[in-house]
């Protein structure tokens, strides 16, 4: 009877130690993005660069902070619109589905950090336990290099480099939040902001930040995930 009682104990811990009361779908996340440019003469310093996202069920918020430009994608069915906040002129722009140049699985705006998919990369280690459970995978093509630690329980990545001949560019998560406190809070102070519907642009000449942005030639965001730039899934 006691071997079973410890057996069942063990059982018991060993299924705790794999459980996580953590929902992925509403959670905060905070990275931190740092680019060396490789070979340069003199050696130039990393550039560090500060983003967010915040999940929210059908409401998902990436901001690149360093920028004060926040995305803010909203799932209506199997369709996403996009609501685009600049901090700096406190106004948004608001995209219906059908204006958006490339239409964005969910997937791509549920996740901040563009990566190879996990199963073209290999499983080298896994550790830890419950919502820390870690997963790291490699992966190297004929023009870059792959590290990624990658947290299942909170469908977060925790650590991603790409390294080329050009760059080194590494992500890497500071801290999570789990729960939706600062999501909603971020998401009330954006709806403060004056809102001009993507197709209005041209009629509201009159608004400095819209000017702008029609003098530059603004046009309709093509989604990339906003790692600026990152071409993870480009040979």
């Amino acid at each position: 009877m006691k071997i079973i009682s410890a057996l069942l104990c063990l059982l018991s811990l060993s299924s705790s130690a794999s459980e996580c009361n953590i929902s992925p779908n509403v959670i905060s996340a905070y990275y931190q993005l740092t680019t060396q440019v490789a070979n340069s003469e003199p050696m130039t310093k990393p550039v560090q660069q500060l983003f967010e996202l915040h999940r929210n069920n059908n409401t998902v918020l990436q901001r690149n902070v360093s920028a004060g430009i926040n995305d803010i994608w909203l799932l209506n069915g199997n369709r996403l619109s996009l609501n685009r906040a600049f901090e700096k002129y406190q106004h948004t722009i608001e995209y219906q589905p059908n204006e958006l140049r490339h239409q964005p699985q969910w997937q791509d705006a549920f996740q901040l950090v563009m990566t190879p998919e996990l199963n073209q990369m290999q499983l080298i280690e896994q550790k830890k336990s419950g919502c820390l459970l870690e997963q790291h995978f490699v992966l190297k093509d004929k023009h870059r290099e792959y590290q990624l630690t990658w947290l299942p329980k909170l469908q977060l990545v925790k650590f991603f480099q790409v390294k080329d001949t050009e760059l080194t560019r590494q992500w890497q998560l500071t801290n999570f939040q789990p729960n939706a406190e600062k999501t909603v809070s971020l998401l009330k102070q954006y709806r403060n902001y004056q809102s001009t519907d993507y197709a209005d642009i041209g009629d509201n000449e009159g608004i400095p930040f819209l000017a702008t942005m029609i003098n530059q030639g603004f046009s309709m965001p093509v989604h990339h995930r906003p790692a600026l730039a990152d071409k993870a899934h480009q040979d």
